[in-house]
């Protein structure tokens, strides 16, 4: 058996050097878009198992993360898709499995609406996709420094710091931990809710998500699992929001099932 090797490459996509790894050689391509504060190199464990199993996965750093630079303005998650779409033009792919995750989630499912004849299937894994309020007060606290923060800066001088205190009270440690533009990012992507779209993705859909998941709790699954009408939940017990790295094995298996179908 020929040995399972990764390989990283670079490509200029739209004018960012684009950072991507290639695990496995097949013409059943699986593309991956990772979450927020995350790489590609995360999902490394799933890309080994899904070439073990006849799959070629290719997994991007998205700019802004990894190795790949950011983008020289504010994007949301239109400019992200967008970029995605230049990035499989440049790759040639067509009819792939897309998996996305949390932020990258919200990605996948914009793009599969967008460009449905390029994805034969679709893995929503704790998808970041409903924007709505939550009756937990830190997040409450998270979305209106996000959405009020810019129309009030120019007139605090010390808003800047009691933002940061502000953020990891509310415990947003993606945008504490963000640096330069990324934190202007992090606050428009935060405000942009796709579920109104969910209910008009038609691909076969595979709702992947962790039982304990904090950051995009699990009444999200069932909400998604509702709006697209040919989709399936699979729920990971015991797994928080990113069962790629707790429960590697069974996501695993769980895709592979939903991709031979």
């Amino acid at each position: 058996m020929k040995k399972i090797e990764l390989s990283e490459k670079i490509i200029n996509v739209s004018g960012i050097n684009t950072r991507y790894r290639v695990v496995g050689e097949s013409n059943k391509k699986v593309l991956i878009i990772h979450g927020w504060g995350a790489t590609s190199y995360s999902w490394r464990n799933i890309s080994y198992c899904l070439a073990k199993n006849g799959y070629e996965s290719i997994a991007l750093d998205l700019p802004g993360f990894g190795e790949t630079p950011p983008p020289d303005n504010v994007w949301g998650v239109d400019e992200y898709v967008n970029f995605l779409v230049s990035f499989i033009k440049e790759l040639n792919l067509d009819n792939f499995y897309l998996i996305g995750h949390s932020f990258g989630g919200s990605l996948s499912l914009k793009l599969t609406y967008e460009k449905p004849k390029l994805i034969n299937k679709l893995v929503l894994c704790d998808a970041a996709i409903i924007r709505k309020q939550r009756l937990n007060t830190r997040q409450r606290i998270t979305k209106a420094i996000s959405h009020y923060g810019s129309k009030i800066v120019s007139r605090t001088p010390f808003y800047s710091f009691f933002e940061k205190i502000a953020y990891w009270f509310a415990g947003a440690y993606d945008y504490y931990q963000a640096n330069g533009i990324m934190k202007e990012i992090f606050k428009k992507v935060i405000n942009q809710d796709l579920s109104n779209i969910a209910s008009k993705i038609k691909k076969e859909c595979l709702i992947a998500w962790g039982q304990f998941d904090q950051a995009t709790p699990l009444e999200d699954a069932f909400v998604l699992n509702e709006l697209i009408e040919n989709s399936k939940l699979r729920v990971i017990r015991e797994s928080g929001h990113n069962p790629h790295r707790s429960h590697k094995e069974e996501l695993c298996k769980i895709l592979v099932e939903f991709f031979n179908k």
